[in-house]
């Protein structure tokens, strides 16, 4: 997945420099100083280093016209966990019984984008951002061990509507993914490709997800007899969209 997301960039770059040399090759002598290229298109090459929401950014932009530029980029989301206490039930003669389970929880994943800025002015700062991002559709992934719950066949963990199964061995994994493909809006400020050799910027849009879905690694998901109350239930609701806050810095290569 790294590797589709860093050939993405390379093309990016690479049809930027045949556009700029077909352009050269193709472009009549011009009489005067100065004169204007054939195509105009793609014309330049910009690269962006960002840290924001997203984690670390690297992009590469190339304009398409005046008013509009085109960016692909890959986020790199560090793998920064925290620990919580979930609920979790076994059954013992068909006696149910209620136990916490300590899980380990990370946000790290790797995401793709391919994003348009709009400039409404052509010289100017202000932009609007549409695209989209993909991959990296794990938004919170689970770990837990328990050593009371190794054996019990039916035991499981409560992550939103569902219960995760604990495999034999006391161990559970899952959490919680989002769509794979995921539209992006944004507003800015900053060009993708600075005038001279080096520019800030800085974004801030949404990414819209959809509904995070509940996944399990360790069995069959299984519904909840009860109504669910738990943390997870609380993210299920509120992250179906992602803000994205963004600190950018660009320079130009040509």
């Amino acid at each position: 997945m790294k590797k589709f997301f860093a050939s993405l960039i390379v093309g990016l770059a690479s049809f930027t420099g045949f556009v700029n040399a077909a352009e050269t090759c193709c472009q009549a002598p011009a009489p005067v100083p100065g004169a204007k290229s054939v195509l105009g298109i793609c014309n330049h090459l910009g690269v962006g280093l960002g840290v924001g929401t997203n984690g670390i950014s690297v992009e590469a932009a190339t304009p398409l016209t005046r008013f509009v530029s085109v960016r692909a980029g890959v986020h790199f989301m560090p793998n920064i966990k925290y620990s919580t206490d979930v609920d979790a039930t076994y059954y013992v003669n068909d006696q149910e019984h209620y136990t916490d389970v300590d899980v380990d929880c990370g946000i790290g994943r790797t995401q793709g984008s391919l994003i348009f800025n709009i400039y409404p002015l052509p010289h100017g700062s202000f932009f609007v951002a549409a695209g989209a991002y993909f991959g990296g559709s794990k938004l919170i992934k689970l770990h837990g061990h328990s050593s009371e719950l190794e054996g019990y066949q039916n035991a499981g963990i409560e992550v939103g509507d569902y219960k995760i199964p604990v495999d034999s061995k006391g161990n559970v994994r899952g959490g919680l993914k989002v769509n794979g493909f995921r539209p992006y809006l944004g507003l800015g400020w900053g060009r993708a490709i600075p005038r001279r050799l080096l520019n800030f910027n800085f974004e801030l849009g949404v990414q819209f997800e959809g509904t995070p879905k509940v996944y399990s690694d360790t069995g069959n998901l299984t519904d909840l007899a009860e109504e669910a109350d738990n943390d997870f239930k609380d993210y299920i609701k509120y992250l179906k969209v992602y803000p994205t806050l963004t600190f950018r810095l660009t320079g130009k290569i040509f």
